[in-house]
């Protein structure tokens, strides 16, 4: 690959959109971790075993996904169940880690016997009050699942969009609100959603951390599943994204000058070989869905927000990681 290629030529040679080599790697991912622990030891966060492989074959590096997984572990885990789960009242077992396992064998049993697209297109909205819902990892998870499933339907992949929903339903800690009214139809969702993304990517340049990151791949979780629910749906989730966004892009005009002395990576084989060196996966899904914001934009933000996918490792982050899932806040 030559670095010197004009940017807007570099990012088609790297994103891997229809066709995507070594494909069929996700499905034993899927499968080596399918009873694996969602969280880390000691910090309890989310573990990104799972969603790092499918960035990398996004960036058409599949074929080095069997050496990134393989600096992970598979840690047992016991489901956890209340023993009286009933679908109809799902409300009141939002955010219950003690849910968990009644929300992964109902979402197992689901996706079994129905359309991906239509369990998706029924859980999503009653979720989207609550994007940001463990840093967006439970979007940003079942978002994943459902690229795969675009690509490949198999059984592995259904059983990790299941484990992505039921993430997202227990990190949700409150009811739905009521109805939000259906977006203007003259308003652009994608649109929207990448404005979120650009002011994330603008507060990462100024200063790179992980949970800054998440304000970047969390609108761009979204916009993975946009085609797949109703118009009427997005009005809930954007809502929801203009108060995780709130402050970004309150300061965007403010901060956007400070971004145009950084650099723009170049995107060689030694950049995207950096990535998979690297047993954290916040690299690699940063990059990803930067690439593929500014393949639908062509803002040069989103390349140098990329660019600091190797500043994110510090203990001020693992520091940032606890006190943004105490607070919930990641501005």
């Amino acid at each position: 690959m030559q670095a010197k290629q004009p940017t807007s030529q570099w990012v088609p040679d790297i994103l891997v959109e229809k066709n995507r080599p070594d494909e069929d790697v996700l499905d034993e991912v899927y499968l080596l971790f399918a009873e694996s622990d969602p969280f880390l030891p000691i910090i309890h966060f989310v573990d990104h075993a799972t969603m790092g492989p499918e960035a990398l074959v996004g960036l058409g590096l599949g074929g080095k996904v069997e050496k990134w997984i393989s600096r992970h572990r598979v840690r047992p885990y016991k489901r956890q169940s209340t023993g009286n789960f009933r679908p109809s009242a799902w409300t009141t077992f939002l955010g219950r880690a003690d849910a968990h396992g009644d929300w992964l064998n109902y979402f197992e049993k689901e996706l079994e016997t129905q359309p991906f697209r239509d369990v998706l297109a029924r859980w999503a909205p009653r979720f989207a009050h609550e994007v940001g819902a463990f840093l967006f990892h439970g979007l940003i998870r079942t978002a994943h699942a459902v690229r795969a499933l675009d690509h490949k339907d198999t059984p592995a992949r259904r059983g990790e969009l299941a484990r992505g929903l039921a993430l997202w339903a227990i990190g949700i800690k409150t009811d739905p609100p009521d109805p939000v009214n259906e977006p203007p139809r003259d308003l652009n969702v994608a649109t929207e959603l990448l404005g979120y993304a650009k002011a994330g990517a603008v507060a990462l340049i100024q200063r790179p951390n992980v949970p800054r990151v998440h304000l970047v791949t969390g609108p761009m979780a979204y916009h993975m599943i946009l085609h797949h629910l109703e118009p009427a749906d997005h009005g809930t989730a954007l809502a929801s994204f203009a108060n995780t966004h709130a402050r970004v892009v309150g300061d965007f005009e403010i901060k956007k000058p400070g971004t145009l002395s950084h650099p723009i990576p170049s995107f060689d084989d030694q950049e995207l070989d950096a990535l998979v060196a690297q047993s954290d996966a916040h690299p690699i899904k940063l990059t990803e869905a930067a690439l593929r914001a500014f393949d639908r934009t062509k803002d040069e933000l989103f390349l140098k927000a990329a660019g600091k996918a190797h500043s994110l490792h510090s203990l001020r982050s693992l520091l940032g990681i606890v006190k943004a899932l105490v607070s919930r806040r990641v501005a």
